[in-house]
């Protein structure tokens, strides 16, 4: 016979005992600010793609450390040419109102994600990551026709993805948050704007959308019918909007909060002494970059860009304002895989002292001075460390330019409409990299793959496709760094700095690991 609780208390009591801690049956996990959508084919949050990587399953999952393992499909064959990938599904899989997940699924999710009307970032995943047979010519609208997409089910157990160049990082891509199947039975019926809804919405993984609060939380419940739901230890996952880093800290130290979504920047040194283990830090895949708007008169001038990232020390911009343990960047795409020898902006081997005299000349040669000074603002998150950077920088092209620029920080769902509303003269950005290689990154901003900065190069385009079709990794690599280094002297951004994981997670909690990518699958932890 099973205690009851209080039976258990009684007789603690009685015997002078303290009382037990009872366990939780809920992860509480900080998400920063806001989710910017919980539609799975539009969403491109990387807090966000926590949620979404928990509730829906791709044809491939990661595990704690971020290594691609077996997800929906339990096996996958590729082709020696490494055009044709065949994904096996697992037998008997099935969504969470229990109807059977079959391959169409999968091919319908994708087709969605590239459909123009769906309006989602993440097209360029297909296209311009990865070459999938017939993928721009779905997103560019040239074609409708689903048919003529490389990705199909000959049966509902199988789904087959053609490409047009060879891609080694393939499986990498094959996850929840680029590839998550479509429960076409509830969009059709609901439509975008509600089939995810708590009330409607239909998914794979390992945990069900159960409750959306906005400005609050989304709450999460195990799957049932997930085909491994007897693995799954922790009954329900609550994400916890936590946009104000200090008082996330308060909600951590108060028992709130098992998972935090950052580190106040100036309590990491005490918290590393305090509680150590419980200190969270580890190299990732997010690479901070200011983007310069150059659909505006005075920034379409490369000297003036070239000027304004000369200004900014990089070193004293994140060793002694922002104070987050970043590593000062000169690259792009750089600094993530070893083997990969990327360039660098020209200056980047020049002290400060010779940056910030040739960034005089060339803002002087830009027409700007004492009696003429260039206006600008800056759009971040209101992170701790973006309106730091922000503030930094601004502070640098005062003194060495005399610039007035602004900072304007946004949360992040508003932050995000913001770029595309183009309202902005420098854009705080930043970019997560599906894994660590250089690819995810030079990949995104090519300019047939539409990110938004609006830079016609159909040089960096070609470089691009020179590198996608090769298949030996070290040469593809070498043809890589030789498009890299187009988009870098264009300076259509200023390079500042890779930012690290900071989390503080509970002793409570078992199983996470260093994921340089954010993968930290809630499946595959377990609570006290």
């Amino acid at each position: 016979m099973k205690m009851q609780p209080w039976t258990i208390l009684a007789l603690s009591l009685a015997l002078g005992l303290a009382a037990p801690a009872f366990a939780d049956d809920t992860l509480d996990r900080g998400v920063g600010s806001e989710w910017s959508s919980l539609d799975p084919q539009v969403n491109f949050d990387a807090a966000a793609g926590w949620i979404q990587s928990d509730a829906y399953e791709g044809l491939v999952t990661y595990d704690g450390t971020g290594k691609v393992i077996p997800g929906a499909a339990e096996k996958w064959d590729i082709t020696p040419d490494g055009l044709t990938y065949t994904f096996h599904l697992r037998a008997g899989l099935k969504w969470s109102n229990g109807d059977p997940l079959v391959g169409q699924d999968f091919v319908n999710g994708v087709y969605r994600t590239l459909n123009p009307d769906t309006a989602s970032e993440k097209g360029y995943y297909f296209y311009s990551v990865i070459q999938v047979k017939g993928a721009k010519e779905i997103s560019d609208g040239t074609s409708k026709d689903i048919a003529t997409l490389g990705v199909t089910a000959p049966d509902p157990q199988t789904v087959v993805m053609q490409l047009l160049a060879p891609a080694p990082n393939m499986l990498e891509l094959m996850g929840a948050f680029q590839v998550a199947p479509l429960h076409s039975p509830s969009f059709d019926k609901y439509g975008a704007a509600v089939f995810i809804d708590p009330a409607h919405v239909v998914s794979n993984g390992a945990y069900i959308i159960q409750e959306v609060v906005p400005q609050s939380h989304v709450l999460l419940a195990r799957n049932p019918n997930y085909w491994d739901a007897a693995n799954v230890k922790i009954p329900f996952v609550r994400y916890l909007v936590t946009e104000d880093v200090s008082t996330e800290l308060k909600r951590y130290q108060a028992g709130e909060i098992d998972i935090t979504y950052d580190i106040p920047l100036n309590q990491i040194e005490a918290l590393k002494k305090s509680i150590p283990e419980e200190v969270k830090i580890s190299p990732s895949t997010e690479v901070i970059y200011y983007s310069f708007n150059l659909t505006h008169e005075a920034l379409k001038n490369i000297d003036l860009r070239r000027a304004l990232s000369l200004a900014i020390d990089r070193e004293t911009l994140e060793g002694k304002i922002v104070k987050g343990e970043a590593i000062p960047d000169y690259s792009y795409a750089g600094g993530f895989d070893a083997d990969y020898k990327g360039p660098q902006i020209a200056e980047a081997t020049m002290t400060q002292a010779a940056r910030e005299a040739l960034a005089k000349d060339l803002y002087a040669k830009a027409g700007y001075g004492p009696d003429n000074p260039l206006k600008l603002n800056i759009v971040s998150t209101v992170s701790e460390d973006a309106t730091r950077r922000a503030q930094g920088v601004a502070l640098m092209w005062k003194k060495v330019l005399g610039v007035v620029a602004v900072n304007e920080p946004m949360e992040r769902k508003a932050w995000l409409d913001a770029f595309y509303a183009g309202g902005w003269d420098v854009f705080s950005d930043d970019l997560v990299g599906d894994f660590a290689g250089p690819e995810t990154f030079l990949s995104y901003q090519r300019p047939s793959a539409e990110p938004g900065y609006n830079w016609v190069k159909p040089e960096y385009d070609a470089a691009m496709d020179v590198a996608a079709k090769i298949a030996d990794l070290p040469a593809r690599y070498e043809a890589l760094a030789k498009a890299e280094k187009i988009l870098l002297d264009d300076y259509i951004f200023a390079p500042i700095s890779i930012v690290p994981n900071r989390h503080l997670v509970k002793p409570t909690v078992h199983g996470w690991a260093a994921s340089a990518a954010g993968y930290n699958n809630s499946q595959f932890l377990t609570l006290d």
